[in-house]
Protein backbone atom coordinates (compact mmCIF):
# COMPACT_ATOMS: atom_id res chain seq x y z
CA UNK A 1 0.00 0.00 0.00
CA UNK A 2 1.36 3.67 -0.81
CA UNK A 3 2.07 5.79 2.02
CA UNK A 4 -0.17 8.83 1.10
CA UNK A 5 -3.19 5.76 1.04
CA UNK A 6 -2.24 4.69 4.56
CA UNK A 7 -2.02 8.39 5.89
CA UNK A 8 -5.68 8.46 4.82
CA UNK A 9 -6.28 5.66 6.26
CA UNK A 10 -4.55 6.90 9.90
CA UNK A 11 -6.71 10.23 8.73
CA UNK A 12 -9.64 7.96 9.38
CA UNK A 13 -8.62 6.53 12.37
CA UNK A 14 -7.84 9.93 13.79
CA UNK A 15 -10.66 11.77 16.27
CA UNK A 16 -9.91 14.85 15.05
CA UNK A 17 -8.83 14.81 10.92
CA UNK A 18 -8.18 18.67 10.14
CA UNK A 19 -5.48 18.23 13.68
CA UNK A 20 -2.19 17.27 11.98
CA UNK A 21 -1.01 15.84 15.68
CA UNK A 22 -3.94 13.58 15.51
CA UNK A 23 -2.90 12.18 12.16
CA UNK A 24 0.37 11.41 13.63
CA UNK A 25 -1.01 9.92 16.76
CA UNK A 26 -3.16 7.39 14.29
CA UNK A 27 -0.01 6.80 11.95
CA UNK A 28 1.69 6.20 15.51
CA UNK A 29 -1.19 3.60 15.90
CA UNK A 30 -1.14 2.06 12.18
CA UNK A 31 2.69 1.92 12.66
CA UNK A 32 2.89 -0.27 15.43
CA UNK A 33 0.64 -2.32 13.49
CA UNK A 34 2.70 -3.07 10.08
CA UNK A 35 6.09 -2.09 11.68
CA UNK A 36 8.88 -0.79 9.52
CA UNK A 37 6.55 -0.88 6.30
CA UNK A 38 4.79 2.24 7.50
CA UNK A 39 8.27 4.11 7.66
CA UNK A 40 6.89 6.51 4.52
CA UNK A 41 3.77 7.04 5.78
CA UNK A 42 5.00 7.98 9.36
CA UNK A 43 7.48 10.27 7.24
CA UNK A 44 4.67 11.86 5.77
CA UNK A 45 2.67 12.60 8.88
CA UNK A 46 5.59 14.13 10.57
CA UNK A 47 6.41 16.58 7.84
CA UNK A 48 2.49 17.40 7.29
CA UNK A 49 2.50 17.97 11.25
CA UNK A 50 5.94 20.56 10.67
CA UNK A 51 4.32 22.16 7.75
CA UNK A 52 1.28 22.71 9.84
CA UNK A 53 3.77 24.66 12.26
CA UNK A 54 3.59 22.13 14.89
CA UNK A 55 6.67 22.59 17.26
CA UNK A 56 8.84 19.54 17.60
CA UNK A 57 8.37 19.91 21.49
CA UNK A 58 5.11 18.83 20.67
CA UNK A 59 5.78 16.60 18.21
CA UNK A 60 7.71 14.41 20.50
CA UNK A 61 5.33 14.73 23.55
CA UNK A 62 2.59 13.01 21.15
CA UNK A 63 5.91 10.47 20.18
CA UNK A 64 6.33 9.69 24.00
CA UNK A 65 3.76 6.61 24.33
CA UNK A 66 5.46 5.08 20.91
CA UNK A 67 7.57 2.31 21.40
CA UNK A 68 11.31 3.53 21.51
CA UNK A 69 11.94 1.51 17.99
CA UNK A 70 9.43 3.76 16.34
CA UNK A 71 10.48 6.79 17.82
CA UNK A 72 14.20 5.90 16.98
CA UNK A 73 13.00 5.35 13.50
CA UNK A 74 10.67 8.24 13.06
CA UNK A 75 12.87 10.82 14.38
CA UNK A 76 16.77 9.51 13.11
CA UNK A 77 15.75 11.65 9.54
CA UNK A 78 15.13 14.23 10.41
CA UNK A 79 18.15 14.79 12.57
CA UNK A 80 20.60 13.78 10.40
CA UNK A 81 24.28 15.56 10.52
CA UNK A 82 23.36 16.69 7.17
CA UNK A 83 20.42 18.40 7.38
CA UNK A 84 21.40 19.87 11.14
CA UNK A 85 24.38 21.69 9.09
CA UNK A 86 22.72 22.69 6.31
CA UNK A 87 20.05 24.84 8.50
CA UNK A 88 22.37 25.89 10.44
CA UNK A 89 24.49 27.01 7.47
CA UNK A 90 21.29 28.80 6.10
CA UNK A 91 20.56 30.46 9.52
CA UNK A 92 24.06 32.08 9.31
CA UNK A 93 23.53 33.27 5.74
CA UNK A 94 20.21 34.48 5.94
CA UNK A 95 18.67 37.90 7.49
CA UNK A 96 18.66 38.54 11.24
CA UNK A 97 15.45 39.82 10.29
CA UNK A 98 13.38 38.22 8.10
CA UNK A 99 15.02 35.19 7.66
CA UNK A 100 15.80 35.23 3.62
CA UNK A 101 18.80 34.13 2.46
CA UNK A 102 20.68 35.43 0.08
CA UNK A 103 20.67 35.08 -3.42
CA UNK A 104 21.33 36.73 -6.86
CA UNK A 105 18.31 39.36 -6.40
CA UNK A 106 18.42 39.67 -2.18
CA UNK A 107 21.88 41.45 -1.29
CA UNK A 108 22.54 41.41 2.38
CA UNK A 109 24.77 43.87 4.60
CA UNK A 110 26.77 42.14 6.59
CA UNK A 111 27.55 43.54 10.38
CA UNK A 112 29.16 42.35 13.62
CA UNK A 113 26.09 41.21 14.74
CA UNK A 114 24.15 39.58 12.06
CA UNK A 115 22.86 40.19 8.45
CA UNK A 116 19.98 42.64 6.99
CA UNK A 117 18.95 42.06 3.21
CA UNK A 118 18.02 45.18 0.89
CA UNK A 119 13.91 44.37 1.83
CA UNK A 120 14.45 45.29 5.41
CA UNK A 121 17.14 48.14 4.42
CA UNK A 122 13.94 49.67 2.71
CA UNK A 123 11.57 48.63 4.97
CA UNK A 124 13.52 50.68 8.08
CA UNK A 125 14.04 53.50 5.62
CA UNK A 126 10.38 54.05 5.32
CA UNK A 127 9.55 53.69 9.26
CA UNK A 128 12.48 56.35 9.75
CA UNK A 129 10.84 58.55 7.46
CA UNK A 130 7.33 58.11 8.39
CA UNK A 131 8.51 59.00 12.08
CA UNK A 132 10.66 62.13 10.72
CA UNK A 133 7.33 63.27 9.13
CA UNK A 134 5.09 62.97 12.19
CA UNK A 135 7.43 64.95 14.25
Amino acid sequence: MEPADLLEQARSRSADPANPLENLAAAIAIGRELGAEADPMLDLALREAREAGISWAAILERLAPAPRSVRRRLLARPFTRRRLANRRRKLETACSFCRRQPGPRVFMVYGEGGRICHHCVALASDIVADLAKRR
